[in-house]
């Protein structure tokens, strides 16, 4: 049973804060990954929550008023994913043009158009319901984002520089997407949305996302799984206020990369490889990290906010390249 709503005043400093748990975690674990530090009204943990590097937790929305915000919100700033609808048919990829895009990605290193590493990929897709090829872009601010973090004390300089990076990022996507045309033609972008962002309004709160979108009422957002797992396109209806207009960015680690070795050992990537095809010269040691294994199930996540999206498209993965 999901918990939906919690008081804990130790956390929120003697106040009430109000928590919507739509993660299939303990909301007693859920709760143990935010900062001691944090003062906030409202907390949302999607079904991709898990803890990582950043501040915050990763599939997370935050309702704050306090002062020094700007903390938790640094992290790969700017960070998202773009989907791309193209002309092509499956017959149209081949093991060789696949290749030669990602030769073009490894040549952008270090600058615009590089997909860099950890879970950032690109992934060619077939949908389900046509004949037709899309691509899913998810790739954040490199570098770049690191340039925020030394000025969380100086909020018009942070928040400033936070925007460069965020329009950074996208022109990052869009330089992928540039990429994929030089290879394959002409491709129609279907959406772009940055999961590492912040919302102020006039009140003085602000909204931080980690790992989470926003999607107001009638807008559609992408919802991964693995490198071998389907993708959905999802629209939010009228209950997605709930969450703090956020949704998940993706299905969210099973498990930590620390703990994905025993796995790797036992996973069969040649196996993988049939099914989905990856471009010359990346070895099965630099995917033990993000093998299928690491990641949530799709459908899992998607029981979880039923109430909150409906599924518009689904799409089987059919290409994928990541950690070049």
């Amino acid at each position: 049973m999901i918990e939906q709503c919690f008081s804990n005043p130790t956390i929120s400093g003697g106040e009430k804060m109000e928590v919507l748990n739509l993660s299939a975690e303990p909301l007693g674990r859920v709760l143990s990954w935010l900062p001691a530090q944090l003062k906030a009204e409202r907390v949302v943990f999607l079904p991709d929550a898990c803890p990582g590097k950043s501040p915050l937790p990763t599939g997370t929305a935050v309702l704050t008023r306090q002062n020094d915000w700007r903390r938790f919100a640094v992290s790969d700033c700017g960070c998202g994913m773009r989907l791309l609808r193209s002309s092509l048919k499956e017959s149209d990829l081949t093991r060789s043009n696949w290749s030669s895009l990602a030769d073009i990605l490894r040549s952008n290193k270090n600058g615009l158009g590089d997909l860099g590493g950890g879970n950032h990929f690109l992934d060619a897709l077939l949908a389900y319901d046509e004949d037709r090829v899309y691509f899913l872009i998810h790739t954040g601010s490199r570098n770049e984002s690191g340039l925020v973090d030394d000025l969380v004390e100086s909020p018009f300089d942070f928040d400033i520089e936070f925007e460069r990076v965020v329009e950074w990022a996208r022109d990052n996507r869009s330089a992928i997407h540039d990429s994929i045309e030089r290879v394959f033609g002409s491709v129609e972008l279907v959406l772009d949305m940055p999961h590492n962002t912040f919302e102020k309004f006039e009140d003085n709160s602000v909204i931080i996302r980690k790992g989470s979108v926003r999607v107001h009422p009638g807008e559609q957002c992408v919802i991964p799984s693995h490198m071998s797992g389907d993708i959905v396109l999802a629209e939010a209806n009228a209950k997605i206020e709930e969450t703090l207009f956020s949704m998940s960015h993706g299905t969210g680690r099973r498990v930590s990369r620390s703990e994905c070795k025993p796995l790797a050992d036992g996973f069969d990537f040649e196996r993988l490889r049939e099914t989905v095809m990856l471009p010359e010269g990346i070895s099965n040691s630099s995917l033990r990290t993000e093998g299928p294994y690491a990641y949530r199930e799709l459908d899992e996540c998607m029981e979880l906010v039923k109430d909150y999206v409906r599924e518009i498209q689904r799409f089987a993965v059919v290409a994928y390249m990541g950690h070049l």
